[in-house]
C-alpha cells in the first residue's frame, strides 16, 4: 500500500533529503492527555508510538483534506507520496477518520466522571501524587509507578485495560480507507523522503 502525506510546498527541499524519527515527543493536541498516556501504555510492541508517528493518508486527496502544517503567507500543501522501505516502520490505522473521535475517549471520560467525587476528596498531597496521570508524556514506567502505589490509579488503569478498544481495533495492515493512519520509523536512523506526485 502507498502512504501519502501534504506538506508545504515551502518544505518540498527539505521534504526531498529525507527526514529521521521525531526524537521528542509529541504532545498530543486532539485528544486528552490522560488518554494519550493510557494508550502508549497499552501500546504493543509491534504498533508504532503515536507519540513518534508520522501522520499519512492511504491517498493523495485524503492527505490534502487532513493536511494541518501551518503555511506561510503563499504558501499551499502539496500531496507527496512517502518513500521509505517498508521493513523501517511499524505501521497503524484507525477504524476512525481522527483519534478524537475514539471510543476510547468517552469509555476514559466516563470513568473519571464516575469517580469524580472520589477525586475531589483526595487530599491535596494525594492530587498531586495523581496529577502525572493528567499531563502530557507520562511513560509507562512512570504511569506502572502510580499504578503499584495509588488503589484509584490501579482500578482505573485496570477498567481502561479491560475495555479499551483502541490498539485491538487498529490494523497494521492499512487499507484504502479515511481511518487516521500513523507509521513510526524502527531505528533512530532510519529515513523517509516525500516525492511529489
Amino acid at each position: 500500500m502507498e502512504l501519502f502525506r501534504a506538506i508545504p510546498s515551502s518544505q518540498l527541499v527539505a521534504a526531498e533529503k529525507g527526514f529521521r524519527r521525531q526524537s521528542t515527543i509529541r504532545v498530543p493536541s486532539n485528544v486528552p492527555y490522560v488518554v494519550d498516556n493510557l494508550w502508549e501504555s497499552l501500546r504493543p510492541k509491534n504498533m508504532p508510538s503515536r507519540r513518534h508517528a508520522i501522520y499519512a493518508s492511504p491517498t493523495p486527496e485524503l492527505a490534502l483534506q487532513n493536511a494541518s502544517a501551518p503555511l506561510a503567507d503563499g504558501d499551499e500543501y502539496v500531496a507527496c507520496r512517502v518513500i521509505v522501505e517498508p521493513q523501517k516502520i511499524r505501521i497503524a490505522q484507525l477504524q476512525v477518520t481522527d483519534a478524537r473521535y475514539h471510543s476510547d475517549i468517552r469509555l476514559i471520560g466516563k470513568w473519571i466522571s464516575q469517580h469524580g467525587q472520589e477525586l475531589a476528596e483526595l487530599s491535596l498531597d494525594q492530587k498531586q501524587k495523581l496529577a502525572p496521570l493528567f499531563m502530557p508524556g507520562l511513560h509507562r514506567r512512570e504511569l506502572t509507578e502510580l499504578w503499584k502505589a495509588h488503589p484509584l490509579v490501579a482500578a482505573f488503569c485496570a477498567y481502561v485495560r479491560q475495555h479499551s478498544s483502541f490498539w485491538s481495533s487498529a490494523s497494521d495492515k492499512p487499507q484504502s480507507s479515511d481511518g487516521e493512519l500513523f507509521f513510526e520509523l524502527v531505528g533512530d536512523t532510519d529515513t523517509y523522503r516525500l516525492e511529489v506526485i
